[in-house]
Order: structure tokens, then sequence, then C-alpha cells
């Protein structure tokens, strides 16, 4: 999928995250089904922007916001939470997104080595998507908690501090959420 980035979360992405959050599929694959009201949106998004252990990004395809992700470090682990835009849903979006994810988690949390995303019995097609993308599953009582070690983004990391002097400014730009590429 070329044109496939993330980008940061702005406050301007509020309303397109109050929707998706409360799109009824969304609501019927998560944890705590009930509707968001706007202002309990509007405080839990201020508290994300603000935040040094959460980042919450936008996946574009173009110009053309389909979803969004949310990572959450605790200590070597990144959580992972993630909706796609229901008409853009069954296109191969959400796998693009969490490679993305894996990628970014690397790069705004350092010390992450290690992605982990709850899924819902009943969410046939984020399971799917963990699978193929190599994540372990372990059963849990009305959930699966999925995991990859994803020590393999570090290596990028090293080189650039390896490389040093004239490149070792240039290299982050491949970093940059604007490059950051599904595979």
């Amino acid at each position: 999928m070329e044109g496939i980035f993330l980008r940061y979360a702005v406050q301007e992405d509020a309303e397109f995250l109050f929707n998706l959050v409360n799109d009824s599929e969304c609501r019927g694959n998560s944890f705590n089904p009930r509707k968001i009201t706007w202002t309990e949106h509007i405080d839990w998004f201020r508290e994300i922007l603000l935040s040094e252990t959460q980042k919450q990004y936008i996946l574009m395809d173009g110009i053309t916001p389909v979803g969004q992700g949310r990572l959450e470090v605790s200590g070597e682990t990144c959580r992972i939470s993630y909706s796609i835009n229901p008409e853009r849903r069954g296109c191969g979006y959400g796998k693009a997104l969490i490679k993305l994810l894996n990628n970014a988690a690397v790069k705004d949390f350092q010390e992450c080595n290690r992605c982990l995303g709850e899924v819902l019995k009943e969410n046939i097609a984020s399971q799917k998507i963990f699978e193929e993308l190599g994540y372990t599953a372990e059963k849990r009582d009305k959930y699966f908690r999925y995991s990859k070690r994803i020590e393999y983004c570090k290596i990028d990391q090293k080189l650039k501090q390896k490389m040093g002097g004239y490149w070792a400014d240039r290299v982050p730009n491949i970093f940059h959420e604007s490059h950051w590429v599904a595979a």
C-alpha cells in the first residue's frame, strides 16, 4: 500500500477520533462497549496529547485519514489499540497500521522491545491481523493477548547511532512519520 503513513494526532483530529470511537462496530469490539460523550472524549484527548507514556496517531492514505492507532508504554512494552474507518475496513489498512505502530513504538519509546494487543474473542478480523504479523496469542477468559518482540526495529536505531557524523543527521528522516510507509 503506497501512500500510507502515520502522523501524530493534533487537536483538529478530535472530531474524527470521536466519530471513529463511537462507531457501532468499534464499540462492539471494545472492552467497554458504552458510547463515549463529547466531554469525556475531549478530556481524554487532551490528556493523550500531553502524555509522555501514550501517543496517538492518525493513519493516512494520501491526504485522507483512514484510521487511528494508539501506543501506551509501560516499561519495555507498548500496548496497541487501533481502529479503521468503517468505509475502509477489510482493505488491508489494519495490517498496515499495526506494522507502522511497531515502528512507531521503537521511534517514540526507545525502551520498548515488545508490542501487545488485546482482542476480544468475537473480533476475528483483528485476531487474523495480529496472527498474520507473527504475534503470539495467549488465550484469556474473554480475549486474546497478542505479543511480539520488536527488536528488529532497534537494529535501525543502533545502526543510526554507529553511523555518526554526516549520516547521523540524515538517517533520522527515515523514521519521520511521513516516511513510515508500510512494508
